[in-house]
């Protein structure tokens, strides 16, 4: 498994493509001028109360209030109520409530107790109009609705996470090892100050005691500095900014399959390889200067990618395909085979039942859709309408193979198994907008109405039919305003194909097909793939 950065920088914007074995797994794009990012943490002041909500508006500068819920102020909320005045004054007032914190413990856990045997909780008992508040971005704005808040702050870092307000430690569930979790909760017992909880991040598996104590210190020192700064600090104002998306995607996901590195500033290059030092010092990544005159997305195939991949529908292996619709409160995913008198060419044997044919599809299906998600950082309720299998024991199959495919996605997301009509309801937690392909006219583009993807699926679906390597003789009958296209020019599409896949595609025009129909053809002149849209 080789993982791969692809970064595109301009004074705007900088577009960073995550690659896992060539696929492209997510998009991240960083708009240099944006002020409100996950992780960020403000001052802010409390601006009005939603009893029926039971949640709270903060003005942290932004031009829409953001939202704080009752539940994400619970951990602060003993030590609000006793205090009985703003949650911050100033440095000298917060240090002194971390000194009673230690000896009103037990009279903590004991009020904890008796709230949580309480059905409701109400709000305005612990916040109150223009108390001043320490929050931190937890959601950014999406559509007309502004950042999401949280009063449980944390400081990540490569290996630990740090929490203020705590005592507890954590470890990554993903850290399987009974002794290496010992090991790590061990030496953080031993390094940790009071008044701060840990979580050990799965990162840590297997790091030395040197590494984490010099992140677990580097992290306190960046909490003090918050400290300082709330000192001088005017209302509402930004005390911590979360560190670039490049750094910070760097730090999530590096690990000892990654290896490649390409960026096309010259400057960014210098500093990522100043960053990596730091954090993996003995790590060798490549880390490449792109300076070509084509652009570098285009230069390392991700514009194509995009294109073939964000899309209304989505192509998969052998005929199959996904149609993905968005509307205003949730995902619908289609899974369609194609021609389904075609999907025994396409995937097995003559001899394969067509429930095992169908499950192939499904599991070639959840495996594309796991990837989609993370792709297009889809949040909300998702449903899945899969093939219809009979067989309760292949649908166990796909529904294991969909929770193994989805392990590798960081997003909280809950999976349901397949109902009876074949339907896998699942909700994925995301924080920022959902990404769309966008065209150069600023435009969503679907499949069916932009030559660019119509174009680039042909080619998909062509170069899966040679990988095959059972045809060994292709025709593409297709609409003749697109033959015409395909084969203009010199170099024209036909002939870039001979010279990429060493195999002449025949390309024959039919009147009766409308633009966005084909037939592709073996040598036997029997039909081995059919369009999206059937005759």
């Amino acid at each position: 498994m080789i993982k791969k950065l692809v970064i595109h920088a301009d004074e705007q914007n900088v577009k960073i493509a995550f690659l896992e074995n060539d696929n492209l797994l997510e998009i991240h794009i960083e708009n240099l001028k944006k002020e409100f990012s996950v992780g960020d943490i403000y001052l802010g002041i409390v601006k009005k109360i939603s009893y029926g909500l039971n949640a709270a508006i903060i003005d942290i500068g932004y031009s829409k209030g953001a939202f704080l819920h009752y539940k994400d102020i619970l951990f602060q909320s003993n030590i609000i109520l006793k205090k009985k005045t703003q949650l911050i004054e100033s440095f000298h007032n917060y240090l002194l409530c971390h000194h009673t914190i230690e000896e009103e413990e037990e009279e903590e856990e004991e009020e904890e107790e008796e709230e949580k045997k309480k059905n409701f909780y109400s709000i305005e008992n612990i916040l109150q109009l223009g108390q001043k508040i320490l929050v931190q971005i937890s959601k950014e704005a999406i559509s007309n609705k502004g950042p999401k808040l949280t009063t449980k702050i944390s400081i990540p870092g490569k290996n630990l996470i740090l929490i203020p307000f705590s005592e507890k430690i954590y470890v990554s569930h993903q850290i399987n090892n009974y002794k290496e979790k010992i090991r790590l909760i061990s030496i953080i017992q031993k390094l940790k100050p009071k008044n701060y909880g840990i979580i050990i991040r799965t990162a840590s598996y297997a790091i030395k005691h040197d590494i984490l104590k010099r992140e677990l210190f580097f992290l306190i020192s960046k909490w003090k500095s918050i400290l300082n700064q709330l000192i001088k600090c005017t209302l509402p104002n930004k005390v911590f900014s979360e560190c670039s998306k490049t750094y910070s995607l760097l730090r999530d996901i590096l690990d000892k399959n990654f290896k490649y590195i390409y960026c096309n500033n010259y400057f960014l290059c210098q500093e990522i390889n100043s960053y990596l030092s730091w954090i993996l010092p003995k790590d060798k990544i490549f880390i490449k200067y792109y300076e070509g005159k084509l652009p570098i997305f285009k230069k390392y195939g991700i514009t194509k990618k995009m294109q073939n991949y964000l899309g209304k529908h989505v192509p998969l292996k052998n005929g199959a395909y996904l149609v993905i619709e968005h509307t205003e409160a949730l995902h619908v995913i289609d899974v369609n085979s194609g021609m389904i008198n075609h999907i025994q060419d396409n995937f097995l044997e003559e001899s394969d039942r067509i429930e095992n044919i169908i499950l192939k599809v499904n599991l070639s299906a959840a495996t594309e859709i796991a990837r989609q998600l993370r792709l297009r950082d889809m949040g909300g309720i998702i449903i899945v309408d899969f093939i219809d299998m009979s067989d309760p024991f292949l649908k166990q199959i796909l529904y294991h193979h969909l929770q193994q495919e989805m392990k590798n996605d960081k997003a909280k997301h809950k999976i349901l198994p397949p109902n009876e009509f074949g339907i896998v309801q699942f909700t994925r937690h995301r924080v920022k907008p959902e990404f769309k392909y966008i065209t150069n006219k600023n435009t969503i583009t679907e499949l069916e109405y932009s030559p660019m993807f119509y174009i680039n699926h042909i080619e998909f679906i062509i170069e899966t039919m040679i990988n095959k390597k059972r045809n060994n003789r292709i025709e593409l009958h297709i609409h003749p305003f697109v033959a015409a296209y395909l084969k203009k020019g010199f170099p024209s599409i036909q002939q870039k194909w001979f010279f990429k896949y060493k195999k002449w595609i025949k390309i024959i025009s039919n009147i009766m097909f409308k633009y966005t129909e084909y037939q592709i053809f073996d040598q036997k002149h029997k039909i081995i793939l059919s369009s999206f849209k059937r005759n």
